[in-house]
């Protein structure tokens, strides 16, 4: 499990993607996964869109979205209010054909 990062608002969080590979990735960056936790466990924010698109990331670089940017991509009504939240990103793995999901774990207070 990823160490938790503690925010005081959505638009404080910043989600950054580092390519720590000898490979140049490319993958979806509207293709998001984001829970919340609630007394009875883990609940999925509805997707409601959806983008197509493709980011290339250089070995080395980094590419980063802001927590409320994320939200939006998925759902733009959805109320990001207190609490604890995981959000997800799968990126192609370099050294075979499967995928590696990337995973970050904060809290909003």
């Amino acid at each position: 499990m990823p160490s938790q990062t503690v925010g005081k608002s959505p638009e404080s969080l910043t989600l950054t993607f580092y390519n720590n590979s000898e490979t140049e990735l490319t993958f979806n960056p509207f293709s998001w996964t984001i829970r919340f936790k609630n007394p009875s466990g883990w609940t999925e924010i509805e997707q409601k869109s959806s983008g197509s698109g493709k980011v290339s990331v250089v070995p080395g670089d980094t590419v980063a979205w802001s927590f409320e940017e994320v939200v939006g991509y998925i759902n733009e009504s959805e109320a990001i209010g207190s609490g604890t939240y995981t959000t997800e990103i799968t990126v192609p793995d370099p050294s075979t054909d499967d995928w590696i999901t990337c995973l970050a774990l904060f809290s909003i207070q």
